[in-house]
């Protein structure tokens, strides 16, 4: 206080010479008289206490300020949602210097979805939302209450405050005595000739390989290495990282409900290997037990592979069959019996849907591999429900690097002991910025499964509709009759996943919703938010108070859908915080001097070439998937309007659209675009997405509407939208003859011609047009098809390389869109869309068009639509 009140004495003389009721630093008889009132009375007492408390007379020596409690101090600052105001003068006489920040409320993100109504009520009342944010790194035993001891050994004093009483059982019995594992070892001795001997010697062997694959993938949980690895993290990660930050109301809600006698499922997004082990921090802080974690077996190396064992780690193979030919029931039937056994002592799980960490940045279409283990647990009557929670971690930079050689297609280099040794060393060296866990609300498998029964049908579930687009749209239809059989059905104990098209088909809608759920919760960094405004808007460059105007603009658009930012201050601070992060190898900052008053101007320059634009988007990517309802109308109005009229100030006269168009032709995008975003949840229409969409872009006056009107009455489009608003508020049912409902399939749209909103279409437009490059490139050379088919990974590497050197010789618009993650995406994309079929031969997966398609003239018509997304 003394420090930030510097020359307290002078700052109150000049007070007192401005309040005519003071003098010499006594109450004038003006002021005597009013002080009968009360009023300056106080502020002469309040003077007087913080002069006594505060004056340099009686102040305290300074003391020694340790290195922990200044990083306390700033990581709190950068988070906190109070704030001081010093330069309030003396207004500290007679008012608190701390008082909450101006503003909106900090949005709550994660709300459970409305297809399940009581797990979106079970525990969670409105106070939730405004508990505010935290930083797990900082801990509260540094405060004066207590003793000498704990203030100066704060860590290790909270790590042993925190209660691990859980007992992690053994589980080697039950696993190697279960059922299903028996009738493996069974079928595997069937399929063998021999005599008695031989068959006798087989199943021995079989018992064994049980035995030593348990043995090598069951995790072996400490407490002891829990706490201190909790003491470790804290202060690794308090070097490494500026905060990580979490919601307040989150986490006690999530306290609840681990505190009943359930099992628990965590389903992080998976960004990178801190993912293991950072959420079991998270919840040691919090005294919640430990989950047992789904691991690959490349992760399994010396010491590493121990710790994260003993940290809750077990190993699964990448393949469950070692062979493509025949599949390995003992391996399949030991993970399933050792997490059905886990799941029936009430132990908690996490695992990653997406199987692998995202390269692209964008969430990895999920699988449901390990997710079907808990559903045939709960449809076999192993557990009576289990809560499942969808988690999403942000990074505001990488701590194990990028994914730039894979992205560029090199092979995948696998983990080994020095590798992660050089790779720690590497960490230890740089600074990460802050780190977001955000938990969305659980909700009840039992519910899900419940309301899973009520799809009308499975054109409904992945919102494609067959009928309107049969030449694009290749999807099987399954009737809720099934659906509710496959509930019921007798799941085989032949492998993990061997199940009925209907539950896998429930299975994959399950993963789906959690991983939209993970997205809708997520929170946007400071790194993500430059990152795709340089390559969306500036990717040559802007002044940092151009930058800071969009920048704004686009914090406003994810504030406005419900997502928390993790960054506060000057904008200006924020955005060269965010720029040291990346480094200049991603965003150059460079200092010039204006030509016309002699002023300094900062000017940050992305970077747009290779191998470097692949990491810059990955951090752009992390914000694609909440404007890509957006991105994929604007790029459909762009589709099927002639812009070759258009100038820089307005738009052709002809450049209208019927709404029905508009929505049947962004129903067919979004169906070759399948594999890049998860659009809704399964419980909703993809029709329902896509309005929610058109109304946001009319809601923004992007988009006009009812063009008549605007032209016969003469009246601006502000007025009308404003008029539009109002009604609605108001709840008037009938404006201008108007139903409330006013969008119709015949209405006539039109993009609206000022130029600031028209820079915000184009925004919106290039949010997808490095992933339309990349569809349309590969589109075009499909013809190879024609001839021959040809092996997958033959087309994919062949296609790469026409990707890259499109970008080499300056023909590609953009050189993100040789990432191989894309190229990947789009040949499934295509397989959805009903364009080419993969079938194995002789283990090989082929690529081959369809019959639909295995003709020049109905190919081209394919390739002409994504070339009529292209600038």
């Amino acid at each position: 206080m003394i420090d930030a009140l510097p020359n307290i004495e002078s700052v109150y003389a000049k007070w007192e010479d401005k309040n005519p009721h003071f003098k010499n630093g006594k109450l004038t008889n003006h002021s005597e008289s009013s002080a009968a009132n009360g009023y300056d009375a106080t502020i002469a007492n309040g003077r007087e206490a913080w002069k006594s408390r505060f004056s340099k007379v009686s102040a305290p020596p300074p003391r020694r300020v340790s290195r922990r409690q200044v990083n306390n101090k700033s990581r709190s600052a950068m988070i906190a949602d109070y704030h001081m105001d010093y330069s309030l003068g003396a207004s500290f006489k007679t008012a608190p210097s701390y008082h909450p920040k101006a503003g909106r409320l900090r949005p709550y993100s994660g709300l459970c979805c409305d297809c399940m109504p009581d797990s979106k009520n079970y525990l969670f009342t409105e106070s939730i939302k405004s508990s505010g944010v935290t930083d797990v790194l900082r801990v509260n035993t540094g405060t004066s209450d207590n003793d000498w001891i704990t203030r100066t050994f704060c860590h290790i004093s909270f790590v042993m405050r925190q209660r691990l009483e859980h007992k992690y059982p053994d589980l080697t019995l039950a696993v190697l005595t279960s059922p299903r594992l028996l009738e493996a070892i069974q079928m595997t001795v069937q399929e063998a000739d021999g005599s008695d001997a031989k068959i006798s010697s087989i199943r021995q062997q079989q018992e064994t390989k049980a035995r030593s694959i348990l043995v090598k993938m069951s995790a072996s949980i400490s407490n002891r290495l829990i706490r201190f690895t909790g003491w470790f993290l804290h202060k690794l990660l308090g070097r490494l990282l500026s905060s990580i930050v979490i919601h307040k109301g989150q986490m006690s809600l999530l306290q609840q409900f681990c505190k009943k006698e359930v099992p628990v499922i965590f389903l992080p997004t998976h960004r990178s290997h801190l993912d293991y082990i950072l959420l079991t921090f998270v919840l040691f802080n919090y005294n919640i037990k430990a989950p047992y974690v789904a691991a690959g077996e490349n992760l399994l190396i010396p010491f590493f592979g121990s710790l994260m064992r003993g940290l809750g780690g077990f190993f699964i193979r990448r393949k469950l069959d070692n062979s493509s030919k025949k599949k390995d029931y003992v391996y399949r039937a030991v993970l399933h019996s050792y997490m059905e056994e886990l799941l029936r002592n009430n132990e908690f799980l996490e695992f990653f849907v997406e199987g692998g960490r995202t390269r692209s940045g964008k969430p990895v279409h999920p699988k449901g591999g390990l997710l079907s283990v808990v559903i045939d647990a709960y449809t076999n009557g192993v557990i009576p429900e289990a809560y499942i929670v969808p988690v999403s971690i942000s990074y505001d930079k990488l701590v194990d690097g990028n994914f730039v050689k894979e992205q560029m297609g090199e092979p995948k280099v696998y983990e080994t002991f020095w590798r992660a040794v050089l790779a720690i060393y590497k960490v230890l060296m740089g600074r990460y910025g802050i780190v977001r866990m955000d938990f969305a609300q659980p909700f009840s498998l039992k519910e899900y499964l419940e309301v899973s029964k009520f799809y009308p049908s499975l054109a409904d579930v992945t919102f494609y509709n067959k009928s309107t687009m049969p030449a694009l749209i290749d999807i099987d239809v399954c009737s809720s009759e099934n659906m509710n059989k496959s509930l019921n059905m007798s799941v085989s104990d032949e492998s993990v996943d061997q199940h009925g098209r209907e539950t896998r088909h429930i299975v994959q809608c399950l993963a789906e919703h959690v991983v939209y759920a993970s997205v809708s919760a997520q929170s946007i960094l400071s790194t993500h938010l430059l990152a795709l405004i340089l390559l969306c808007e500036f990717r040559q460059g802007a002044d940092l108070e151009v930058i800071k105007a969009a920048f704004r603009y686009l914090q406003s658009e994810i504030l406005m859908r419900d997502h928390d930012v993790s960054f506060t201050g000057d904008t200006d601070i924020v955005l060269l915080h965010a720029q040291y992060l990346l480094g200049d190898r991603l965003v150059r900052k460079v200092t010039e001097t204006d030509g016309t008053g002699g002023k300094k101007v900062v000017k940050l320059i992305p970077a747009t070439t290779l191998p470097h634009v692949l990491e810059l988007s990955y951090y752009a990517n992390v914000v694609s998937p909440l404007l890509s309802i957006e991105s994929v109308l604007v790029n459909t109005i762009y589709s099927i309007m002639d812009f070759e009229e258009w100038t820089e100030l307005g738009s052709a006269s002809h450049s209208t659209f019927s709404y029905h168009r508009l929505m049947q032709e962004a129903t067919v995008l979004c169906s070759i675009l399948k594999y890049e975003f998860i659009f809704c949840p399964p419980c909703q229409s993809l029709d329902i997405a896509l309005k929610a969409g058109f109304d946001r872009l009319r809601n923004s006056e992007m988009l006009i509407t009812d063009e008549a009107i605007i032209k016969d009455c003469g009246v601006s489009v502000q007025d009308i939208m404003w008029a539009k608003c109002f009604a609605k508020q108001l709840q008037i049912e009938d404006y201008d003859s108007e139903p409330e409902d006013w969008t119709t399939d015949n209405e006539v749209c039109m993009v609206n011609k000022e130029p600031d909103l028209r820079k915000k279409f184009m925004f919106f437009k290039r949010v997808l047009s490095p992933i339309l490059e990349t569809y349309y490139v590969a589109a075009c050379h499909l013809v190879q098809l024609l001839e021959h088919d040809v092996p997958e990974n033959d087309f994919v590497k062949s296609l790469h390389k026409i990707l890259k050197e499109r970008v080499a010789t300056g023909t590609s618009s953009y050189a993100e869109s040789a990432a191989m993650d894309t190229l990947r995406n789009a040949i499934l994309g295509f397989k959805n869309a009903g364009v080419i079929q993969l079938y194995n031969e002789a283990s090989i997966a082929m690529c081959c068009l369809t019959e639909d398609y295995n003709s020049e003239e109905s190919l081209f018509i394919f390739i002409r639509r994504l070339e009529s997304y292209q600038e």
